[in-house]
């Protein structure tokens, strides 16, 4: 009898920690914070979409910078870049650059496909050796990194994440 009372309260013990770890969990729009990502913004020097090579702190200047490492043929990199693309002007006073290890004809036509390119705050660079997502420790994209104007960490995030919070972020770091 007692070991029989003993299993009904470790299976209720059981459903109960596994109802509330599923009703807690996070769906896909929720970002992830990412715990272990340098404190400061990388400075390697990148081949953009017209070949020029750039100094990411360069492009950078003396805002804060959005840097979002894709890849074009990520379904949440599509979903995160084209919601920025459709909400480009809120972004005007930062710095953004997107960064991928894709081969530069696929990087030039997602950057087209986005119709942000001509930006003057957007930069679109080609990590082709990947100092970059080594640096950074990317293991999913996209990840999204937000510096202030010291190029110092404010926050960063794996997947899609909403743009309110980025603005949030951005504006905390000016």
């Amino acid at each position: 009898m007692r070991k029989a009372q003993l299993i009904i309260i470790f299976t209720i013990l059981l459903g109960g920690t596994a109802y509330f770890g599923h009703s807690m969990q996070k769906d896909n729009t929720v970002p992830q914070l990412v715990s272990d990502a340098p404190g400061t913004l990388p400075d390697f020097t990148l081949s953009d979409i017209a070949g020029k090579s750039s100094s990411i702190h360069e492009l950078a200047g003396n805002k804060p910078t959005l840097f979002i490492y894709f890849n074009s043929t990520c379904h949440l990199c599509q979903e995160e870049l084209g919601s920025l693309s459709k909400r480009i002007d809120e972004f005007e006073d930062y710095s953004i650059i997107l960064t991928t290890v894709q081969p530069l004809d696929e990087m030039i036509d997602f950057a087209n496909s986005l119709r942000i390119k001509e930006k003057e705050n957007v930069h679109f660079l080609l990590d082709s050796n990947m100092e970059v997502a080594t640096y950074l420790q990317v293991r999913s994209v996209p990840s999204i990194y937000c510096y202030d104007s010291e190029k110092q960490l404010v926050a960063d995030y794996v997947g899609i994440t909403k743009l309110d919070l980025l603005l949030e972020k951005l504006e905390s770091g000016s």
